[in-house]
């Protein structure tokens, strides 16, 4: 018999959490993506309102929104790797959403 089976044949430590522990993490997470969201929106604006006042065509600012979008993504890697599978999915579709509105504004 293998070391990590119970009696009844499931693997101790390899199922996922559940659903009200991904749902407190994914609250707990909340302030972290408001956060990062926030300042995503605040640098990038900033970058479209310059060149909007300099005369220039605003550009896709890509290493930030990169930056700002790899900090959720890490964070839901991290999630998955800690099997709060439902909250990583949440985080994924978090991380999606605001790349798609920070993109939303450059047209």
């Amino acid at each position: 018999m293998d070391m990590d089976t119970r009696a009844d044949g499931i693997r101790e430590g390899h199922e996922p959490r559940s659903g009200g522990a991904n749902l407190l993490v994914f609250l707990a997470l909340l302030p972290l993506d408001a956060l990062v969201g926030g300042h995503a929106w605040l640098a990038i604006g900033m970058n479209g309102w310059a060149a909007a006042h300099n005369g220039e065509e605003a550009t896709v600012a890509v290493t930030e929104l990169a930056g700002y979008g790899g900090v959720p993504a890490a964070v839901g890697l991290a999630l998955c790797w800690g099997r709060y599978r439902g909250a990583a999915v949440a985080q994924f579709v978090l991380t999606a959403v605001l790349m798609a509105w920070l993109l939303s504004f450059y047209g």
